[in-house]
């Protein structure tokens, strides 16, 4: 199969994915309320295996991870909610990073054609602490990240660690987040009474905290960056001279 073919595949599955999730009545009418339901329908085991299964699709198929992580700290609370939700969301970062890698890497290379190799060469180089930075910033589209990623050339071992410790502390906030005021929110509506919840304005405060220590990493990476770019570029001035003296 050419690499076009591939990558018009790929695209086809995602085009496909976000059509049925926000334009048709059946993905409309995936809730978290719904989601809630359909899962404590099960065993106290069988639940906890569906909801793990689910977070696994859910995040390969683009399902907005706010729908389940809402259900499961409902259900589980954010302690159990955190631990299910990050076994689940890591499994299907994994599954949809091997997606992309097998259907759209080949396309990449073939567009680029070396005129972005120094580019790609430096995410491999320094894949870990980038997707790192912004695993930890909550604010980049966790299903985006992924199937990004894969178009890389970042090492599956750099991007398997920075996604299990990268997504820890915001998997934590929503899921404590969803259990305290979730099950107000999906039974009485979202109230403005609920913005002075303690509970909540932690939570927040804590969002807050990570999204300014991920930007605090970033702008270190970036200087740290900066001078191992500097040092390598007199070096390799140092070395030109020297190589002409010698001529």
């Amino acid at each position: 199969m050419s690499s076009y073919v591939k990558f018009a595949l790929l695209l086809g599955l995602l085009a496909g994915a976000v059509y049925v999730f926000y334009f048709t009545d059946t993905g409309r009418s995936v809730t978290p309320s719904a989601a809630r339901d359909f899962i404590q329908a099960q065993g106290p085991v069988a639940a906890r295996l569906l909801y793990v299964l689910l977070y696994i699709i859910g995040t390969v198929v683009l399902l907005p991870g706010t729908v389940l992580s809402f259900a499961g700290a409902v259900l589980f609370g954010p302690w159990e909610g955190t631990l299910y939700t990050w076994i689940g969301a890591s499994i299907g970062a994994v599954l949809a990073f091997f997606l992309a890698k097998a259907l759209g890497r080949d396309f990449v290379d073939r567009l680029l054609k070396g005129k972005f190799q120094a580019f790609d060469e430096r995410i491999r180089d320094n894949g870990f602490i980038g997707l790192l930075v912004l695993r930890l910033i909550p604010l980049f589209p966790f299903n985006g990240i992924n199937f990004g990623s894969g178009l890389t050339s970042i090492r599956f071992r750099d991007y398997l660690l920075a996604t299990a410790i990268g997504i820890v502390p915001g998997t934590f906030v929503y899921q404590y987040l969803f259990a305290k005021v979730g099950t107000r929110i999906l039974d009485e509506g979202f109230k403005l009474e609920y913005l002075w919840d303690g509970d909540l304005l932690l939570a927040l405060g804590l969002f807050a905290a990570f999204i300014i220590a991920g930007n605090w990493l970033a702008r270190k990476v970036s200087r740290g960056r900066t001078h191992v770019d500097q040092k390598l570029n007199e070096d390799r001035a140092t070395s030109v001279k020297a190589n002409d003296a010698a001529d």
